[in-house]
């Protein structure tokens, strides 16, 4: 069940908020327990056999998290961490490094949905404990409903809990529920994923299918999954924080904008912002930052994104797009330590899109072969054959870009690139337009998704 189908609208959300309307009013831990066993069965209807991960993943962690509370122990800290980083190895990269060993093992491994997003939450849990951000665990129910929470936990925002617990354990009943700008957010995100995203992705997928490519339609690959991706992830992520709105929790802004960005360190501010903030915490700084020297800070940033990579999946394709970032924002960084001279804001924004869509043929691509021979097909140029502008109605219509793409993809940049991020434009309009745009949008979503059927997000393979 994913956000964008009808199960999810049409069944599961309103039976969950007029259960949570009923409960709201009582004490926290009802309407939290209500929320978590929501949760559950959100998860389980993919497969109900991972649900008992995901029990034991929270059992564990909250036991192991009260002795680093209670004793302020190193040696407990460790073993949650190996517990965690141990579940994550063997689900997500014991095949992948079995291979590079030259190791066959049996059996097909299954990569749980979320194990990704809920482990590194529960890492920021137990580290916020030790180092003492966190000043007690909180109660069990409040912890469950932070990890398990449905709106974050499939694809993020990755939630410090030291900011969502306090939350749940203050009451539903004492704060405002803003659920009409929850919802109006909601409908905004999915328009981006259905509307958008979904429409990207035959002519991106059938780009990334063929034999070879020239330039020109490299580029428009490389652009058009960037494109989708972000309609995608940030869809999901406004719905997210939509949603959360809705159940009375302020979940944490996952993008502002990043297609704006100047310079690629001002791409990872805005970029994937809850990923960006752990990367940094809990491993850019303790490896030391840029406390130590300029070489130091670039090795660290190195690790730190290589690392990242690998976090998105396990294959020699994440590992480059993570060695790419990692390389970029060295230089980046040095530029700006050595050079006082700063490029024009036009050429500054050119380049780095420039970089940041071509570093996403490797995240897209098959495999590192794949990826490689895209890169080498840059050398081949070739004037494109462009559509007219009735193919590109046409197929922006029918919600089926493929031609199209050579034309929708410059001016969807091009609004990437003027338009603030969602939750801005939002709160700029009036309640009329809000409630006005909303209704259109909500038809046109509910139209698309009659004439096709449901597309997984793309971060639920990470």
């Amino acid at each position: 069940m994913i956000f964008s189908s009808f199960p999810f609208l049409l069944l599961f959300l309103p039976l969950t908020l007029l259960g949570f309307w009923l409960v709201r009013r009582r004490d926290w831990a009802t309407a939290a327990v209500f929320l978590s066993v929501a949760s559950w069965v959100f998860y389980a209807v993919w497969d109900w056999r991972f649900l008992f991960l995901l029990w034991l993943s929270m059992g564990v962690n909250y036991a192991l998290g009260l002795r680093v509370w209670r004793l302020h122990s190193r040696s407990w800290l460790t073993a949650a961490l190996v517990f965690n980083l141990g579940l994550l190895g063997y689900y997500k990269y014991l095949g992948f490094f079995a291979g590079m060993f030259g190791v066959s093992l049996p059996g097909q491994f299954i990569l749980p949905l979320a194990i990704s997003f809920y482990t590194f939450q529960q890492i920021a849990w137990q580290v916020d404990l030790y180092r003492g951000r966190l000043q007690q665990p909180g109660d069990f129910r409040a912890f469950l409903l932070c990890v398990s929470f449905f709106p974050h936990l499939i694809a993020g925002p990755i939630c410090r809990p030291s900011s969502l617990i306090p939350q749940i354990e203050r009451g539903f009943a004492v704060r405002p529920w803003a659920w009409q700008l929850g919802l109006a957010l909601f409908v905004f995100g999915l328009a981006k994923k259905v509307l958008l995203a979904d429409s990207l992705a035959p002519g991106v997928d059938a780009l990334y299918l063929q034999e070879s490519l020239n330039a020109p339609q490299v580029l428009l690959a490389a652009a058009g999954y960037g494109l989708q991706l972000y309609f995608d992830f940030s869809g999901y992520a406004d719905m997210a924080i939509g949603l959360g709105l809705m159940f009375g929790i302020r979940l944490p802004i996952n993008f502002r904008s990043p297609y704006r960005s100047l310079s690629i360190v001002d791409f990872w501010r805005r970029w994937h912002i809850s990923l960006s903030r752990f990367l940094r915490d809990y491993l850019y700084i303790p490896l030391g930052g840029s406390r130590r020297g300029a070489f130091r800070q670039y090795g660290n940033l190195l690790i730190t994104m290589l690392l990242g990579g690998l976090w998105h999946g396990a294959g020699w394709q994440f590992v480059l797009w993570g060695g790419i970032h990692g390389s970029l924002l060295c230089l980046n960084h040095a530029w700006l330590r050595l050079c006082p001279w700063r490029l024009p804001k036009v050429l500054a924004w050119s380049l780095t899109m420039l970089v940041v869509m071509l570093a996403w043929i490797p995240f897209r691509a098959v495999d590192l072969s794949h990826a490689l021979r895209m890169f080498g097909e840059l050398g081949q140029w070739q004037a494109p054959v462009l559509p007219g502008i009735n193919t590109l109605a046409r197929e922006m219509a029918s919600l089926h870009l493929e031609q199209g793409l050579w034309l929708a993809v410059p001016l969807l940049l091009a609004l990437c690139a003027y338009l603030p991020y969602s939750l801005k434009v939002i709160l700029r309009l009036s309640p009329f337009w809000r409630g006005l745009l909303t209704a259109v949008l909500a038809l046109l979503v509910m139209k698309a998704m009659l004439a096709r059927p449901d597309r997984a997000f793309l971060y639920f393979n990470f």
